[in-house]
């Protein structure tokens, strides 16, 4: 196969190289927190949970969340290399807004994909700064017994920094500067923390400035217009601002305020969009050259929160309320201007305002032969939805308009939505003298979207769209069973549910210059998914392990299809296309096999069935694997891992938009190994500087996730392909 063809020389270069030990230092203990709502040991976890520790995030050089997942197999990050980068994460197959996606237990915005814009998103889920967090948690397969609805597919947990981070108790004052760069994207950028700590307050402020460039390619084609193969130049800058309060009300009572603003301005020169003039073919006139295209793009995240916990409160181990709102505004503007001297600005959004509460109580106590660890509570969130669009034409005369291609200005593609969410949840953990712990844990949700058209709405078509509301149970039974001292092993039943979102319900839209539509389907159900997992770790001194296997079952799955031709135009509906089918299989190993001295392995295995039509899922990766040796002392260290994908030959033939009867032979992403080498080198006490060589090898190769619905003979495929041979470094001073 492909995947191995360089493996040999890989692995023998990869022996040879130094790498950092699994967690610096090693007696820390890592913790998951989302896959269970409360801190538990990553050993005690379920294997179908994982942790992307600082240590990891700092060591890698990892820049975005593409980054971060290129480690884990089973997770991909899909990006389009246009114009919209990162679109979000990708967990077994399942990706959007069906991946749950929170920080600090809050619920962060939706993706808006737009109707179909690839595998990018108009409105992406790119929007956390990495550096403000101490890990990224990941929980594979259907969560909704505690998260409810959107986490059908899994969950992204981000955890922030805390002021403890920064400072020791003995100093009460600390902080860090940190600045970085990579060659990938000709980014650079950097870090400062500072923390404060009394005997009753405390207060925490990062911030963090990142200014880049177009990602690199093995494109070579550099023409103006749609045969370019190389990346539009592009440049962007990003400025994050992370503070927290923190006051103690009583000894075990703490009130934390938490402030945040993300923004990120990315400006593209669209040369791969531009044409000649040429003769149309629809009205038989000329239709003018298109000179040039600029796009102006903004992403903007604000949240706030207030959150009071306490700790050993009578009966309550822990009691925990927090109160917050996240507001995300997104632009996406572009300038045209054509040979006739006429110019087409378009001025479009996506925004949505999140305002949630939370409560959780935590019990611990002892009965029925067991020790219990019971959770209960309560998640409420409210959300508005927009996507305002404008659009002017100026004509070389001086005059405008803004009836531009069919459509009438300002418009939206669906009205402004409201989704109202309640879910309560319990969860029992019990643990039995024997080592069994037995996990049952139910949550109720109720969901309510409503619907609110306007003069702009009505310029777009204007259907009637339906309110909706649907509510469901999702239960989920977990068992641990401890076996011959070293062994523990693990199945879970689990369920999911998702309501259909803003843009799946409420997506109604008719361009007739252009011969479309898309209509509403008031018929629309709820997605659910059925699971289950079978598990295996094993712990030593020097050897660890884990296994797992799984079976999911989606059913009323949500997708955009085609109902051929109806009034003269090419209709489009989102429906239920009935089940889905994903199973699979990953594994994990460690072995400290001499003292500094680590290898990890990983592997992901998964395969995935439209049983509907019989035709395989796009979504679904192949076979990935991750090999890395390690080595760590006080001052130095390096990490050499080697990454492997085999070729990506399930993938279902690719339909035009134009005429989706006629359907042509998908791509199928070439199987790869690349070898990534990084250190570190702790100069003094408190600076460590940390450098990379990324694709050693120059390898070209795409990622299945990035060409996903193109066809084998698209002239542009090297457009998709990743970054060659790239350096990184960065340089961190502690005090």
């Amino acid at each position: 196969m492909a995947l191995f063809r360089a493996t040999p020389l890989m692995l023998s270069l990869a022996a040879a190289w130094p790498a950092f030990a699994e967690e610096l230092p090693q007696s820390l203990e890592t913790v998951q927190v989302t896959a269970h709502r409360t801190e538990k040991p990553l050993a005690e976890t379920a294997p179908n949970a994982s942790v992307i520790s600082r240590h990891k995030l700092d060591d890698r050089l990892i820049r975005d969340i593409s980054d971060a997942a290129k480690y884990e197999p089973g997770v991909e990050v899909a990006s389009d290399p246009n114009r919209r980068g990162n679109a979000g994460w990708t967990i077994r197959g399942i990706d959007g807004n069906r991946i749950l996606m929170l920080i600090d237990g809050e619920r962060l915005p939706e993706a808006y994909a737009g109707g179909g814009n690839g595998n990018g998103a108009i409105s992406g889920r790119d929007f956390v700064e990495l550096e403000t967090l101490r890990a990224i948690d990941i929980v594979k397969g259907p969560t909704s017994s505690l998260y409810g609805s959107d986490a059908i597919g899994g969950v992204i947990g981000y955890r922030t920094k805390a002021v403890d981070d920064f400072v020791p108790e003995e100093t009460g004052v600390g902080g860090s500067v940190k600045t970085f760069g990579s060659t990938a994207d000709n980014s650079w950028g950097g870090s400062a923390a500072l923390g404060v700590k009394g005997e009753r307050a405390d207060a925490m402020l990062i911030y963090t400035h990142r200014n880049g460039h177009e990602i690199d390619n093995r494109g070579s084609n550099d023409s103006s217009g749609s045969a370019r193969t190389t990346p539009n130049p592009q440049n962007w800058h990003s400025d994050n601002v992370l503070a927290k309060l923190g006051y103690k009300l009583a000894p075990q009572q703490r009130l934390e305020l938490t402030l945040e603003h993300f923004r990120r301005d990315t400006d593209t020169n669209l040369l791969n969009t531009l044409y000649p003039a040429s003769i149309d073919r629809r009205s038989g006139r000329l239709k003018p050259a298109l000179q040039a295209q600029t796009a102006a793009d903004r992403i903007q995240r604000d949240r706030v929160s207030l959150g009071w916990e306490g700790k050993s409160l009578g009966p309550f181990e822990r009691l925990s309320a927090k109160l917050y709102q996240q507001k995300l505004d997104n632009a996406d503007d572009s300038l045209e201007q054509y040979g006739n001297g006429s110019r087409t600005a378009s001025n479009y959004g996506f925004e949505q305002a999140i305002r949630g509460l939370s409560l959780e109580a935590e019990h611990r106590f002892a009965t029925l032969s067991a020790e219990h660890q019971l959770l209960w509570g309560a998640d409420l969130s409210h959300t508005d939805t927009s996507r305002p669009r404008m659009k002017t034409q100026y004509l070389a005369n001086g005059s405008s308009n803004n009836v531009i291609g069919g459509e009438t200005f300002p418009s939206k593609t669906f009205p402004d939505s409201t989704s109202d969410r309640i879910g309560l949840f319990i969860q029992d953990e019990m643990k039995f003298a024997n080592g069994i712990a037995l996990s049952p844990s139910l949550r109720w949700d109720h969901y309510k979207m409503t619907t609110q058209p306007d003069q702009a709405y009505a310029n777009s078509g204007g259907q009637p769209v339906p309110s909706f509301q649907d509510g469901a149970f999702s239960p989920k039974l977990g068992l641990s069973i401890p076996f011959a001292e070293h062994y523990t092993g693990f199945a879970q039943l689990s369920s999911g549910f998702r309501a259909p979102p803003f843009d799946d319900a409420n997506m109604a839209f008719v361009n007739r210059t252009y011969g479309y539509q898309v209509i509403a389907n008031p018929n629309l159900k709820s997605e659910t998914s059925r699971g289950v997992e079978l598990g295996l770790k094993g712990k030593w001194d020097s050897f660890d392990f884990g296994l797992t296997a799984y079976a999911n079952r989606y059913r009323d799955f949500i997708e955009q299809q085609s109902l051929g031709m109806q009034g003269g135009l090419l209709t489009f509906q989102y429906q239920n296309i009935g089940r889905v089918d994903i199973k699979g299989a990953e594994a994990r190993a460690g072995w400290r096999f001499a003292p500094g001295w680590q290898t990890n392995a990983a592997i992901a295995y998964a395969h995935g069935e439209n049983l509907d039509d019989n035709t395989p899922l796009a979504s679904v990766s192949p076979l990935s694997a991750v090999l890395g040796l390690r080595y760590d002392q006080a001052r130095f260290g390096g990490e050499a891992l080697l990454r492997a994908a085999v070729r990506n030959s399930r993938v279902p033939a690719v339909s035009s938009l134009q005429n989706p009867s006629a359907q042509s032979q998908a791509f199928e992403a070439p199987g790869y190994a690349t070898l990534d080498l990084t250190a570190y080198w702790k100069p003094a006490k408190q600076t460590v500087v940390r450098a990379g060589v990324f694709n050693v090898f120059d390898r070209k190769y795409w990622k299945a996730a990035d060409v996903r619905g193109l066809a084998a003979g698209d002239a542009t495929l090297e457009r998709y392909t990743q970054p060659g041979r790239n350096v990184g470094a960065s340089v961190e001073y502690q005090f």
